[in-house]
């Protein structure tokens, strides 16, 4: 299983622009447009043409152009970016597709820093620009990831104590009905993960224009465009195997998966469509006050489960 893994990051690439189509589309319907179209009629040719592989063509392009490198930058603005998709392509490694992936007995733990690095190398990447806006996104990530990281690792730690290890293969399961808190608690943690409305508060267009990546163009926000597509994929995958996974094998395991990680990119995508965004103070309030109790009755609804019951 280890050498059929190798080709998770590439599954996790295709699949972040099938999700990204996902998403687009349904916050199209959700305000009465049409959106991106699978397929489109010959004679609609000389209007416009499938934006499937719309995310696929931007990254394409962007890597077509010149690199700006501010004046003020240091040279964490390069570096930084590089090692965040490292990270992220890691972690596709650890996260099962179908089952499949690198089975390491602290998979979870090893996912966690991970995920940590990606952000913070992200942060450390715009900030080191020295742009005003740069500097208000990475102040508003920073507050955001300290007060998510707690109820995202003890929702997952939850299903750990009921399992009794840290192995994410040997955790996969329906366990949505067994614990639905520690669900809750991981998919908003996961919203604030990949800036879903209302916690994009890191790159309010109307705010701050891009946040941390405000100065980026060229390859380098071709390289950040790949991450975010990778981290689509990656939290919708973890989600799935941790809380919606149906054990089987063979094609039907494909079948599972997929279904079920589309399913979650539509709820996302309604999400993103319905909510307005939070202010960072209330973003903060809501996951150290809600989130965080949330979390902590998952822990302790596993801890009955295992010892008491």
């Amino acid at each position: 299983m280890i050498d059929i893994a190798w080709i998770n990051p590439i599954i996790a690439f295709i699949m972040g622009i099938v999700l990204s189509f996902n998403l687009r589309k349904i916050f199209a319907r959700v305000q009465s447009r049409r959106g991106p179209l699978l397929w489109m009629p010959k004679s609609w040719y000389g209007i416009n043409r499938s934006k499937f592989l719309q995310p696929l063509y931007d990254i394409l392009k962007l890597f077509s152009k010149k690199t700006i490198i501010p004046h003020t930058a240091t040279p964490m603005f390069i570096i930084a970016p590089i090692v965040a998709l490292i990270c992220a392509i890691l972690a596709t490694l650890f996260v099962p597709v179908a089952g499949i992936c690198m089975d390491y007995t602290f998979s979870l733990v090893v996912l966690f820093y991970l995920l940590i690095g990606v952000t913070l190398f992200v942060i450390v990447g715009g900030t080191s620009s020295a742009s005003l806006f740069a500097a208000i996104g990475g102040v508003r990530e920073v507050e955001l990831m300290l007060a998510n990281e707690i109820p995202f690792i003890l929702g997952t730690f939850a299903l750990a104590i009921s399992y009794d290890t840290l192995s994410i293969k040997e955790m996969m399961g329906f366990n949505l009905l067994t614990n639905p808190f520690a669900a809750a608690a991981v998919f908003i943690a996961i919203l604030v993960k990949l800036h879903i409305k209302p916690f994009d508060i890191p790159e309010a267009d109307s705010e701050i224009v891009g946040g941390l990546t405000t100065e980026y163009s060229g390859k380098l926000l071709g390289v950040l465009e790949i991450i975010k597509l990778i981290m689509l994929f990656v939290l919708s995958a973890l989600f799935v195997d941790l809380f919606l996974w149906v054990p089987s094998t063979g094609i039907v395991s494909w079948i599972i998966f997929l279904a079920a990680i589309l399913f979650v990119g539509a709820v996302i995508g309604f999400i993103h469509s319905l909510f307005a965004r939070f202010r960072i103070d209330q973003a903060t309030w809501w996951l150290f006050k809600i989130s965080t109790v949330i979390s902590l009755v998952a822990v302790g609804l596993a801890i009955v489960g295992r010892f008491l019951l």
